[in-house]
């Protein structure tokens, strides 16, 4: 009754044997493939969505750094040359010159970081110069390729006649290559923070110190001519780098205007702020809102405001002049600051 099996109920036992273990095998694989679809779906919606919002938030981070910095080297440079007897001869001020990464998918994005001095390859015309007559003294002699301020007054400090000075600016750039955020560039020239944005955006960020008030008819001015100065340098790193600020000098020049003996009276002068500058969109409107906020008569202003293009793919610069007269007071800080990238800069 309960004999041998035959050999071919062995083999058919065998054979739906392998066939179960095989359909095990191939559930598996299928599993493992079904698996590796969710994670390859999910980390694509990782790296198309997710990712760049991270890093987008990293690159905006990184740029407020950059503007907090500039506002930063900004107000050191002021205390030194406004307040010389009571701040440091030296003074840092780090910069943050590259992002937050994310391990493993997405590089830091680093900057750039550039200082370059004062110069104005031809210089400015003067007595003895090729060129020069009354009218051009303290111009560039080619203002196309010079980063320059200059202001003058009608008549100096004591009524001593027709006052001006004239300085090659230098500037201090910081370049933000940006992947994900939209690409920044920060200058600072002649005491003012530029930010530039799309070769086509330009704002002033933190404004120069000229100042135009008009109260109980007395029209007063005051401005600031900063010169930077030092050795041409350029950093590409991560972390930060300190920027050394050396003050070297300043001066303060006051102005009444013309002082009448006969009646003991001032006769107003005339103040004329001149900048040559690659961003001539920023300064524009900055000189624009400082004009409409003062009160000054408009009898009194000669400003045209500039409407060309922002981005001057040639890189020459653009001169703007503001006229102000009947100017009552006017005071004038001009400065010289050198400028070093690390401990070790001079």
């Amino acid at each position: 009754m309960g004999g041998t099996p035959s050999f071919s109920a062995s083999r058919r036992y065998r054979r739906a044997r392998r066939l179960h273990h095989n359909q095990r095998g191939v559930v598996s694989v299928v599993g493992t493939l079904l698996a590796l679809l969710v994670f390859f779906t999910l980390f694509g919606i990782f790296l198309t969505q997710y990712l760049p919002l991270w890093m987008t938030d990293n690159e905006s981070q990184f740029t407020a750094q950059a503007a907090y910095s500039f506002a930063q080297f900004k107000s050191n440079v002021d205390t030194q040359y406004q307040y010389p007897a009571g701040s440091p001869q030296t003074l840092g001020t780090p910069f943050v010159v590259s992002s937050q990464g994310i391990p493993l998918l997405a590089q830091p994005t680093q900057a750039t970081l550039v200082f370059l001095p004062s110069t104005c390859p031809s210089g400015f015309y003067a007595k003895g110069v090729a060129g020069a007559t009354a009218a051009n003294y303290g111009q560039p002699v080619n203002s196309g390729l010079c980063v320059f301020s200059n202001v003058s007054f009608s008549n100096g400090p004591g009524g001593s006649g027709f006052y001006s000075q004239h300085i090659a600016t230098g500037t201090l750039e910081m370049l933000l290559p940006n992947r994900y955020f939209a690409s920044q560039e920060f200058y600072f020239e002649d005491d003012g923070v530029i930010q530039s944005q799309a070769q086509g955006y330009q704002i002033m960020t933190v404004n120069p110190p000229l100042n135009v008030t008009y109260q109980a008819g007395n029209l007063t001015v005051t401005s600031s001519l900063l010169q930077l100065f030092g050795n041409a340098s350029t950093y590409i790193g991560q972390g930060s780098q300190d920027v050394y600020s050396h003050f070297r000098f300043s001066q303060t020049a006051v102005s009444n205007g013309l002082h009448v003996i006969a009646n003991n009276s001032q006769i107003p002068f005339v103040f004329t702020f001149e900048i040559g500058t690659q961003y001539p969109c920023a300064w524009s409107a900055f000189l624009q809102k400082t004009l409409y906020g003062s009160g000054v008569p408009s009898a009194s202003v000669s400003f045209t405001p500039y409407a060309g293009s922002c981005y001057n793919a040639l890189g020459t610069s653009t001169v703007l002049t503001l006229k102000i007269s009947n100017v009552d007071y006017s005071q004038l800080f001009y400065a010289g600051v050198q400028v070093s990238l690390g401990v070790g800069g001079t």
